[in-house]
């Protein structure tokens, strides 16, 4: 199978580009600027083993120079701005644009169409979570939420309009589950320093607050198995979840075990007041409380039946000494600097 492939250089794109190659399918990838890595699972740059051809999502056509490839069985939509302070224009002009970009060479070369989107697009939705098609009209935390839901739903309209499309929809990504290692130390751990630092304090949450975590690795063989029988996932919406999400008290407590942390602590939001907070620790509310502090106060539980009923993959199950191993790889690789 040849697949064309945007987003190889994040973290998603990298290890499903890896995993492709490891199968024994070809990749083409749409790569922006030069001197990128293609980092699979394991670190290994990849970039040398697939076809390179420059571009930009964000472009109709991707703007594409190079005439890509005339054997293209599948395009695989990675790509994404995942920064959920961005502003409108950029959510506009990458997720939804690019999606819709997207679309239309999938329409054009007559291939299916993957597109990766995230178990987020149920916005403020709390509890058990299905899957079925977004609602771009919902109330959604932030910019990022919204412009996947919008970029879901077009999807959703070219499969009416005859496209075969599938949507994948990972919950928030972290390592892997063998050992916690994790090629691109990004997004959630930049949040998750931060409950281990002095520099948070105490936070409005509920007790019962969650998130929705989900090893790379089921990540990767959920994309895997969706792009090689993507027949069987036409239509479907697929949740790349974990068995049940991970309390962010239990997360606290075992921040807490590692010296040199000082742990986040908990409040009911009705008790918390921003202006009793330490100057330093107010700037840091300030700044990413629009964004993320109404994840603390929820626990969504998304269903991962799909995926365990056409591929026999079930949820995995995150236990205490599996996050400790995320945490682990964090400290070997520098990007804590809490001592095991």
């Amino acid at each position: 199978m040849h697949v064309f492939l945007t987003g190889a250089t994040g973290l998603v794109g990298g290890a499903l580009a890896g995993a492709l190659l490891d199968a024994g399918h070809r990749v083409t990838a749409l790569v922006r600027g030069v001197g990128r890595d293609v980092l699979d699972m394991d670190g290994r740059n990849r970039i040398g083993e697939i076809g390179v051809l420059q571009g930009d999502v964000a472009l109709p056509g991707f703007g594409l120079v190079e005439t890509p490839p005339e054997d293209i069985d599948l395009l695989v939509h990675c790509a994404a701005t995942v920064d959920f302070a961005a502003a409108e224009a950029v959510h506009e002009a990458v997720n939804v644009g690019g999606t819709a970009h997207a679309i239309a060479l999938a329409q054009g070369w007559g291939c299916p169409l993957l597109h990766v989107s995230t178990a987020y697009v149920c916005g403020r939705a709390d509890g058990d979570i299905a899957e079925v098609a977004a609602n771009p009209a919902a109330d959604f935390t932030n910019g990022y939420e919204a412009s996947k839901a919008r970029a879901e739903a077009l999807v959703d309209t070219a499969r009416a309009d005859g496209l075969a499309a599938a949507i994948a929809r990972p919950a928030i990504i972290v390592g892997r589950l063998s050992d916690g290692a994790i090629a691109r130390i990004d997004g959630f751990h930049h949040l998750f320093r931060l409950f281990g630092s002095p520099l948070l304090g105490a936070v409005p949450a509920a007790p019962d607050a969650a998130f929705a975590i989900v090893p790379i690795c089921h990540v990767t063989s959920g994309l895997m198995a969706m792009a090689q029988d993507i027949a069987a996932f036409d239509g479907r919406h697929v949740h790349l979840v974990g068995a049940a999400p991970f309390a962010m008290a239990d997360m606290l407590r075992i921040v807490s075990g590692y010296p040199g942390t000082v742990p986040a602590t908990m409040i009911a939001p009705e008790q918390y007041h921003a202006s009793e907070r330490d100057r330093r620790i107010a700037m840091v509310h300030r700044r990413i409380g629009p964004q993320f502090f109404d994840y603390f106060v929820r626990s969504p539980r998304f269903s991962g039946d799909t995926l365990r009923d056409i591929a026999d993959i079930a949820p995995p199950s995150v236990d205490e000494a599996a996050f400790r191993r995320m945490i682990d790889h964090c400290i070997d690789a520098g990007f804590l600097d809490w001592r095991s």
